[in-house]
C-alpha cells in the first residue's frame, strides 16, 4: 500500500517507466491529480513487478485481458492493482487467482442506495440486522470483498454483484456461468479511513501487508 501524493514529484520520471498504451491511458484523465495517481500508481506496480520477475521495470510484459485483467504471461504469477483517491494498493504472488481492492471511508456514494445491486439476500439481511452505527463500515467491508474477488474473476462489474456472497472468512464459489476460482477473502489492517480486501484462491499459502512511506 502506498500514498501515490508523496511521490508526485516523480511523476514525470514515473512516465518513463509506463508502457505505450499506458502513457495514452494517463494522457485522457481530466483532472491533473487524477492522471497523476495513476502514473505513480502504475510505475510503482511495475517495480514491484519487476522486483518479483528480476526485471527492468519499463520491460515488464504486463498486459491486460479484454475485462482488463493483469496478466504476467510466462511468469506464474498473478497480479492486481487498485486505487481509490490517492490511496494505492498492489499485489502479486505465485496463485492462480488474485484480486485486491481498496476503497475510502465515507465514501462519495451513498452506499445504502445501492443495497440491492451489491448484496445477496442473505448479505441483505444480515446488514439489516445490524445496529445502524455499524452497517456503513460492514457494507464497505464487504463491497471491498466483492470487487477484489470479481477481479480475481476476471470479471470485473461485468458480473452482478449480488449474484454470490462474500461473508468474512467463507470460501467465495464463482455463480454459475463464471469460469473462475474459488477464492478466500482476507481483509486488510489498512490505516484508518480505508477499507481493503484481498480475494485469492486455495493455493495460497500466507500473505504479507507492507505500507510504503
Amino acid at each position: 500500500m502506498l500514498d501515490t501524493s508523496s511521490w508526485s514529484d516523480l511523476e514525470k520520471c514515473a512516465t518513463g517507466l509506463l508502457s505505450a498504451a499506458e502513457r495514452r491511458r494517463s494522457e485522457r484523465f481530466r483532472f491533473e491529480q487524477d492522471r497523476c495517481t495513476y502514473v505513480i500508481a502504475h510505475a510503482l506496480w511495475r517495480v514491484l513487478l519487476g522486483m518479483a520477475t528480476e526485471t527492468l521495470p519499463d520491460r515488464v510484459s504486463l498486459q491486460f485481458l479484454p475485462g482488463g485483467q493483469p496478466q504476467l504471461p510466462g511468469t506464474g504469477l498473478t497480479t492486481s492493482l487498485s486505487h481509490s483517491g490517492p490511496m494505492a494498493l498492489m499485489a502479486v504472488g505465485s496463485v492462480r487467482a488474485l484480486g485486491i481492492d481498496i476503497e475510502r471511508c465515507p465514501t462519495r456514494v451513498a452506499m445504502f442506495e445501492l443495497l440491492r445491486v451489491i448484496c445477496s439476500d442473505e448479505e441483505r439481511d444480515i446488514l439489516q440486522a445490524m445496529p445502524p452505527e455499524r452497517r456503513e463500515w460492514a457494507l464497505l467491508q464487504l463491497w471491498t470483498r466483492k470487487e477484489a474477488v470479481l477481479k480475481a474473476w476476471g470479471t470485473g462489474l461485468g458480473q452482478a454483484p449480488s449474484s454470490f456472497s462474500a461473508l468474512p472468512g467463507a470460501l467465495v464459489v464463482p455463480p454459475k456461468g463464471v469460469d473462475g476460482e474459488p477464492c478466500l477473502t482476507m481483509e486488510l489492517a489498512l490505516p484508518e479511513g480505508q477499507a481493503g480486501a484481498l480475494a485469492v484462491s486455495l493455493d495460497v499459502l500466507r500473505h504479507t501487508l507492507h505500507i510504503l512511506a
